[in-house]
């Protein structure tokens, strides 16, 4: 099986890019893909998400990788963005990460916060994760109807980030995975404007990552960003 990818990271209309992507293979031949979206507050959300990705990457480099490492890689992460949070502008610094590493035959993968991991397979088109924000919360407790979600104020609330100061929660998703499949991780400024169901059209007429990254991009552009967007797009053939 042959992995190919791609990836944008976009500061939309936004001076400072508080996404943070990265994609690399490790030591035992995984392919490993994270995306992160820093949270600032008053500032730091580029320092957090930067942070995340760099502590959870040196971790997984120094371990063999399963799906108990990817947890403990993030919990590094979330420790590491605590140490680094100071009284000023990086006191309330957080950041999402939503990562995977795909084996010959599986997927597995660990997410904190927003940001999310979807697979393409032939038609259809799967989330594996969930956002841990106030509205998906309600929505799964059925205090909120799907059409009141749409315009419930505070649905993008988020209820955990690496670098809170509480524990944070981190889910992990395991997949079989298979020639043809196709994984796409993004940041809520790509998913918040190009819904579940077209990507998946832009995914099915695309023959190479760089084709679907390539449209989204162009998608983005006519559509106007209203945030940082990124995206990482893996093709198995």
């Amino acid at each position: 099986m042959r992995i190919s990818h791609a990836s944008l990271t976009n500061p939309g209309p936004r001076s400072i890019n508080e996404d943070f992507v990265e994609c690399w293979y490790a030591k035992a031949g995984e392919f490993v893909a994270c995306v992160a979206d820093g949270l600032g507050g008053m500032g730091g959300g580029d320092v957090a998400s930067k942070l995340a990705v760099t502590v959870f990457r040196k971790y997984l480099d120094e371990h063999d990788i399963d799906g108990l490492r990817m947890v403990e890689a993030a919990l590094k992460a979330h420790e590491a963005i605590v140490e680094a949070q100071d009284s000023g502008s990086h006191s309330r610094m957080a950041s999402t990460l939503t990562a995977v590493a795909i084996f010959e035959k599986s997927l597995v993968g660990v997410h904190c916060g927003d940001s999310r991991l979807a697979i393409v397979r032939k038609k259809g088109i799967k989330r594996l994760t969930k956002d841990h924000s106030e509205g998906q919360r309600l929505l799964d407790a059925g205090k909120l109807s799907k059409e009141d979600f749409i315009s419930y104020p505070r649905r993008h609330i988020l209820e955990s980030a690496l670098g809170d100061r509480d524990y944070p929660q981190i889910d992990t998703f395991t997949f079989d995975f298979k020639t043809g499949d196709r994984v796409l991780l993004t940041t809520d400024g790509v998913h918040n404007v190009i819904l579940l169901r077209q990507m998946l059209n832009f995914t099915s007429v695309a023959r190479r990552p760089e084709d679907l990254i390539s449209v989204v991009a162009t998608e983005m552009n006519l559509r106007g960003p209203t945030d940082n967007y990124s995206m990482v797009a893996i093709f198995a053939s």
